[in-house]
């Protein structure tokens, strides 16, 4: 086991200027690591989860299959399930922590390599629930690596923002040119169901896209302050935000239609919420026609999981051939 997995300064993800004055300005450090007495200081039991995980294909079944994982409390993985209905080889990796949400100074580093050929789905047990901080802030940095060949689906829970809470999440993928990802993330500004919304302290959201080296996405948002993300220029007066990011292989248009973004938006008017207004959505093209991204906002989760959903289904159907399953239900 090596003692650079748990090294909390190599496993904390880059923290936005914003986010580093608003520390620096609670306890006039420089550096932004708080100090205040009766905080848990990051690297503490409890506070560093480390996940690495190594799929690939059986060559004698053609099965993909766990080669390598290491795993430290409080994160956990299930075995892979072999439950999507088209496809008896495609592995489903249920990712599981036991602390119940991300509090102050947590620590969670998550990579996760996809083999050559690999078919994979990666997800969560459930929502992600990020608890009201004190001090400091949460960070979870997640790195995926798809070989040639491969198509990786990361489609974790939901992530709810507690009011008083700090998060910095970041996603990156690395995906090789013969394969294909499909990545989607649902965020709650609240809890809506007790009438909070956009009361968290700070929050940086990032995901950055690569094929041999060269980013074909790189998206961030960061809001600080509390009602600061019902700016037009962020989230406005959408308290459930949802995107979705396909990545398809090169060769992908020789043989499909030259315009998946039309395919995608056509796909998503159909759905009741959207037609009646109750969601927005957009669909934009990557560069060099590589894919797209899908945004969707919404009043309630219940409508932006449907549109999710849709736009699940149709990048499922058009890069890998197969349709959607629902991973919550067997």
């Amino acid at each position: 086991m090596s003692s650079d997995r748990l090294d909390a300064s190599l496993i904390t993800p880059w923290i936005p200027r914003e986010l580093r004055e608003l520390l620096a300005r609670e306890d006039g450090s420089a550096d932004g690591v708080p100090r205040r007495s009766g905080v848990l200081g990051v690297g503490r039991p409890g506070k560093v989860g480390v996940l690495e995980a190594e799929l690939k294909v059986d060559k004698s079944t053609g099965r993909t299959g766990l080669a390598q994982r290491f795993v430290k409390a409080p994160m956990s993985l299930t075995r892979p399930l072999y439950v999507d209905p088209s496809d008896p080889n495609h592995a489903v990796l249920y990712v599981r922590t036991t602390g119940g949400g991300l509090a102050e100074n947590d620590r969670i580093r998550q990579k996760v390599q996809v083999g050559e050929g690999a078919q994979a789905t990666v997800t969560t047990q459930a929502a992600t629930n990020v608890h009201r901080m004190n001090a400091g802030l949460a960070t979870q940095w997640s790195t995926f690596t798809v070989a040639e060949g491969a198509s990786l689906e990361y489609v974790p829970g939901h992530t709810t923002l507690y009011g008083g809470s700090r998060l910095v999440q970041f996603n990156e993928f690395e995906v090789a040119p013969s394969a294909a990802l499909i990545a989607g993330e649902i965020t709650l500004s609240g809890r809506l169901a007790h009438g909070e919304s956009h009361a968290f302290d700070a929050v940086c959201l990032g995901m950055r896209v690569t094929r041999d080296g060269m980013p074909l996405l790189n998206d961030h948002v960061v809001m600080v302050g509390a009602g600061s993300g019902t700016d037009l220029m962020l989230w406005g007066n959408a308290p459930v935000w949802g995107t979705l990011v396909v990545v398809v292989p090169e060769d992908f248009f020789s043989t499909s239609a030259p315009s998946l973004s039309d395919q995608f938006y056509e796909a998503l008017r159909t759905i009741p919420a959207v037609q009646e207004g109750r969601v927005t959505v957009g669909v934009s093209t990557l560069i060099n026609k590589s894919g797209v991204m899908v945004r969707i906002a919404g009043g309630s989760t219940v409508t932006v999981r449907a549109a999710m959903k849709a736009a699940h289904d149709e990048a499922r159907r058009a890069v890998i051939g197969r349709p959607a399953f629902d991973l919550r239900t067997m």
